[in-house]
């Protein structure tokens, strides 16, 4: 059984670490505390810039890449049960397709969409629009786009909801969703997870995201299925620092131990 581990990252330098470490990728977004939004094109540029550098250097894995979060607004860092974090007017729909092409533009191998109705199922033609804003700048470059679906479908209502998502997704062209299985931590929804991962019979990633712990990713593995998992390997505030330690929020010692735990599956 192999693990891609994706870790989320808010900085160049936490894109160092990760690569260092072993990550297979990252997503790539800032204010991370509030569940993440679209970074900016030239952060975009500069990431792809250096994971290009690293991989060329063998500092990272030679699939070592970068996928961006594409995400208007985050109110809430908890939208567990709040649906409303992800319905967009067609001004923000409209923002989010073209950053969704200028990150492709700027070198992103792939974006990471999502959108959902008031009445809180998948909004189709919103993560329409932002697909072809991606798959259209992707055919223009003349390379292949990864289509990852956000933790949006979380909020979903239940089990079912999530399952007929999946589905739907993967007929939209999505190749991967991140998911906690509408728990707080991923551990806690495995068993929703699995039947996701069931629902899409191998023809689209499940990614475990949500409070995922390198000494749970054993477990979390072998009781959902999963292929993927992620996680933002953030230190925790106020815990000591070494001298020599990167200036980011992502912590090398968790992306090693989150990377190790999922080569001894």
């Amino acid at each position: 059984m192999s693990i891609a581990v994706e870790i989320a990252i808010e900085d160049l330098m936490g894109l160092d670490v990760a690569a260092k470490a072993g990550a297979d990728r990252v997503e790539l977004c800032i204010e991370l505390e509030r569940g993440g939004i679209t970074p900016p094109p030239d952060l975009v540029e500069e990431s792809v810039r250096r994971a290009s550098a690293l991989v060329a250097a063998r500092e990272a894995k030679p699939h070592f890449d970068v996928h961006v979060l594409i995400r208007s607004r985050a109110e809430r860092g908890d939208f567990l049960d709040h649906p409303e974090e992800f319905v967009y007017s067609q001004d923000e729909v409209e923002l989010m397709t073209r950053q969704a092409r200028d990150s492709v533009t700027a070198g992103a191998a792939g974006v990471v969409i999502g959108a959902l109705t008031a009445s809180g199922e998948l909004d189709v033609p919103a993560i329409e629009s932002i697909r072809d804003g991606a798959l259209t700048a992707g055919s223009r470059a003349l390379r292949g786009i990864t289509l990852t679906a956000h933790r949006a479908v979380d909020a979903l209502p239940g089990r079912p909801e999530r399952e007929h998502a999946v589905r739907t997704l993967l007929g939209l062209g999505v190749h991967r969703v991140l998911s906690s299985g509408g728990a707080g931590r991923a551990l806690d929804g495995a068993e929703d997870l699995a039947a996701m991962v069931d629902a899409v019979e191998g023809l689209l990633d499940i990614c475990a995201g949500g409070g995922v712990r390198p000494a749970d990713l054993v477990d979390l593995a072998r009781r959902s299925g999963v292929p993927d998992v992620h996680l933002s390997a953030r230190r925790r505030a106020g815990a000591p620092v070494e001298a020599c330690a990167p200036e980011t929020r992502t912590d090398p010692a968790i992306v090693a131990a989150a990377v190790d735990a999922a080569g001894g599956l």
